[in-house]
């Protein structure tokens, strides 16, 4: 976990100093990684300019990370982190189903759309033939977080009787497909801006009547 890494007090290769807490120069480190990423792309971004920018030593981005690919992958880990950090369990929300569907989804569309991901993401797109490691790293720091966290959240309702599942990683793909969909293809192609607030809570609003509608809630409830 970041909270965990420790970064040396020595000068880095900049020669300017260390400061802060190992938290925060992590931070800072991820910052200015993610920004050399952006700008000069995934197989252009050298540990060098990583090491030049960030203003550390190169040994301290292969004592943390290991490689190139292992900082990219936690670039995209500190992004997931971002939609998931409002939902620290999900399956222990005790708010209606819908508010946490709800939640979940304008979070997710925020982060998702935002500058800084969409960049990403069209950097993984156009490297994934090049670095097929990149695209499993982002993939699994990413996405695949984001299904699991929900699966889990679903599960529990299905558990709890609230809906009818047969999979509930299914059932999560599903949900995040159709509060993503064509909005988000539209936005990673540049074909069109990111949607108003009001486009974006019809478009969530929607998707998780049909979503409930479809696996059964309401149905259940009505049983005594």
């Amino acid at each position: 976990m970041i909270e965990s890494v420790n970064i040396s007090e020595s000068r880095s290769k900049g020669g300017r100093p260390a400061k802060g807490t190992a938290k925060e120069r992590m931070e800072r480190l991820l910052n200015e990684a993610t920004r050399v990423f952006l700008e000069y792309g995934y197989g252009l971004s050298s540990i060098d300019i990583l090491a030049r920018e960030a203003h550390v030593a190169k040994r301290t981005i292969y004592q943390h990370f290991g490689n190139k690919a292992e900082l990219f992958g936690a670039v995209v880990h500190r992004l997931s982190d971002s939609v998931l950090a409002p939902f620290p369990n999900l399956s222990e929300d005790t708010r209606p189903i819908e508010q946490v569907l709800v939640a979940f989804a304008q979070q997710l569309i925020t982060r998702v759309t935002s500058q800084e991901a969409i960049g990403l993401q069209r950097i993984v797109i156009g490297e994934a033939s090049r670095f097929p490691e990149l695209a499993k790293l982002y993939y699994n720091n990413g996405p695949a977080r984001a299904i699991f966290a929900l699966a889990n959240y679903l599960q529990h309702q299905n558990e709890l009787g609230v809906l009818e599942l047969i999979d509930a990683t299914i059932a999560a793909e599903q949900f995040l497909n159709m509060v993503l969909g064509e909005l988000h293809r539209r936005v990673l192609l540049g074909v069109e801006p990111v949607p108003d607030s009001e486009q974006v809570r019809c478009r969530i609003n929607s998707a998780v009547k049909l979503f409930l509608r479809g696996y059964g809630y309401g149905c259940n409830n009505t049983k005594e």
